[in-house]
């Protein structure tokens, strides 16, 4: 543990560590051509040089400098760490409201992820940017254990008028709780009618929604026996996308399409 920690130390104490490997990453190089290229100064950059000699992750001979094989290895973990803590820091308060399944993700992948939370002045902002993104979409597709009264008559209007293809997979239990609403009943009979909605028997612990290529995740907290949502993690990550589809058609498949017939009589 000592020496892991005094190779991260050696690369977090100068903002020019990483820089300068990185350089060298790229091939052969000068102390000249670092200062250059990094904008290090002199005795800085002789310093990482030497310091990395000593380590074994950077060769020499006479002026000019590469990174090891051990250097390469070294500098990507050293990357990947710090991109997993720059993607935790992004996530911020959201970490704790992350979903169980978004959590198996690499946390590099939420570097450029949005988090929309709603404020004192609009407390429905996650909700306002939701339907934002459906209303200029083409597709979108719904795992999820509950659903939002107004994204689902959004969702079905523009449905209906033929400008959204939509299909979803609902938490069984879900549909339940539809007895006695018979306004959010028509949101689901059309689509069931359509066979476009599926109940999944099992838990369904994650909401999300895959619109075009975004990945819209809803960070929810625990408060008692209820679910609160606290806001949206948005991405157009290529990888989050995969690992979305991926989940989806994996409850697709374990699920069984609505039968229009069972939903509550309005």
């Amino acid at each position: 543990m000592d020496s892991a920690r005094n190779v991260l130390q050696f690369f977090t104490n100068s903002a020019h560590s990483v820089p300068v490997f990185e350089a060298l990453d790229d091939g052969v190089t000068t102390g000249s051509g670092l200062v250059d290229r990094t904008g290090a100064s002199r005795a800085t950059v002789a310093r990482i040089l030497n310091e990395g000699e000593s380590q074994g992750w950077i060769d020499s001979e006479g002026s000019h400098y590469e990174l090891t094989t051990k250097g390469a290895i070294t500098l990507e973990a050293v990357r990947d760490s710090l991109q997993t803590i720059e993607g935790i820091e992004h996530l911020g308060e959201a970490i704790t409201w992350l979903p169980a399944p978004a959590r198996s993700l690499d946390y590099r992948l939420f570097r450029a992820a949005e988090i929309i939370t709603g404020r004192p002045a609009n407390p429905t902002e996650p909700f306002d940017f939701v339907s934002e993104r459906i209303r200029t979409a083409d597709r979108i597709r719904t795992l999820a254990w509950t659903g939002v009264p107004r994204l689902t008559e959004l969702i079905n209007e523009r449905s209906i008028a033929g400008r959204l293809e939509c299909e979803a997979v609902m938490k069984a239990s879900f549909f339940d709780t539809l007895a006695g609403r018979p306004g959010v009943v028509s949101h689901w009979r059309a689509p069931a009618e359509r066979d476009e909605v599926w109940r999944y028997e099992g838990d369904v612990p994650i909401s999300l929604h895959i619109i075009d290529g975004t990945v819209v995740i809803w960070l929810d907290e625990q408060r008692g026996d209820e679910l609160v949502v606290q806001g949206a993690l948005v991405t157009e990550s290529c990888a989050v996308l995969s690992w979305a589809e991926s989940l989806y058609e994996e409850y697709r498949a374990g699920a069984e399409l609505v039968d229009p017939a069972t939903l509550p009589v309005t």
